[in-house]
């Protein structure tokens, strides 16, 4: 049982080091293919999955989302035409790991432009979860979308979670100096939304902070792009 369950650690840890790096190669440029006069969220996972940087995950996604809603053994597909939201989980291991990918579409406020989100997900049974979300703005009358940085009014760092008066001292000097071997405990995941438009965050590490002492935040859409806003 022991060489088992070391072993599929072996095999998970190469499986996120195979999404990282399809994380990291990302096209600049996707040409967009419709009918009609606008695209859905099937045309734009169709036209990314296209492009040949998009990854063997990522076309598995796209050819499930072709097929509409459904779901199978270790495998849950979302196809919400409708609200412009897709997803697909692929269950990976025995301890409730799971592989997502998330992706959907925001109407800009000038009606002529879109921005797209992807978001890919290693939610880890008993490890620190992981979050790589990119976005696109895509123009209509070009029908193509370009990569774009993140259209966030703040990135969130460390030191955001906590909350003063709440969180002790200590935690927050910590937080200003998270270090490379404890940032991934401290980093952001993103859920894309179905319904409404507001982008939810929580810290990738829950045990870094408890519940009373952790600040909370939603990124908050503004017609073109998110405004990260406290809750609670």
């Amino acid at each position: 049982m022991i060489m088992k369950k070391k072993f599929f650690r072996i095999a998970m840890t190469i499986a996120m080091l195979v999404v990282a790096q399809g994380a990291m190669a990302q096209p600049d440029l996707v040409k967009v293919t419709f009918s009609g006069t606008a695209p859905n969220i099937k045309d734009f996972a169709q036209s990314y999955a296209r492009n040949e940087e998009a990854d063997d995950f990522f076309i598995q996604f796209a050819n499930e989302v072709k097929a509409g809603s459904h779901k199978f053994v270790n495998t849950e597909t979302v196809c919400d035409i409708p609200n412009g939201f897709a997803s697909y989980d692929l269950e990976s291991g025995e301890d409730g790991s799971l592989e997502r990918i998330e992706m959907c579409y925001w109407n800009c406020a000038n009606k002529k432009e879109k921005i797209v989100g992807i978001n890919r997900l290693n939610l880890q049974g008993e490890s620190i979860d992981e979050s790589y979300v990119i976005f696109y703005r895509y123009n209509n009358a070009k029908r193509e979308m370009r990569r774009i940085n993140p259209p966030f009014s703040k990135e969130i760092d460390p030191v955001d979670w906590t909350k003063p008066g709440r969180t002790s001292k200590e935690r927050i000097e910590y937080a200003r100096s998270v270090g490379n071997e404890d940032a991934n405990g401290w980093a952001p995941i993103y859920t894309l939304p179905r319904v409404g438009k507001n982008i939810n965050v929580r810290i990738a590490d829950g045990e870094q902070l408890p519940l009373a002492e952790r600040q909370n935040y939603i990124y908050e859409w503004n017609g073109n792009g998110f405004t990260l806003k406290k809750i609670d």
